[in-house]
């Protein structure tokens, strides 16, 4: 089940990254920095989500479970920054999906090493 949710949770994090950076030609009428930190915003979404599709590998190395988790980390905290910047709903919601990625990721590392 945790696979699961893992699974569906970097497949969100990627769509919002990817609408996230394509939303920057939408929203910005020329290419200024608040235009080009808009987009990197998205491409860091899509990095930490393409991290957890690698994981779905059924070889997937201690070190790379562990590079995924600390990726869900710091993004998650990136997020929770965010959100306290800038109160809103799609906050909250990537925020939230970034907390699953975060526990999953971590869960898998755990059950991968035969604890619980």
């Amino acid at each position: 089940m945790i696979r699961v949710v893992h699974r569906i949770s970097a497949v969100v994090v990627l769509a919002i990254g990817a609408v996230h950076t394509v939303g920057t030609f939408f929203f910005y009428s020329n290419l200024n920095e608040a235009a080009i930190w808009f987009a990197g915003a998205g491409l860091c979404a899509i990095f930490v989500a393409m991290l957890n599709i690698a994981l779905w590998a059924a070889d997937a190395s201690v070190l790379s479970r562990r590079l995924a988790a600390g990726a869900n980390f710091l993004f998650f905290f990136w997020l929770a920054a965010g959100v306290s910047a800038a109160p809103a709903l799609p906050q909250y919601i990537v925020a939230g999906t970034g907390a699953v990625m975060v526990i999953s990721a971590t869960s898998l590392d755990r059950h991968a090493n035969g604890r619980n």
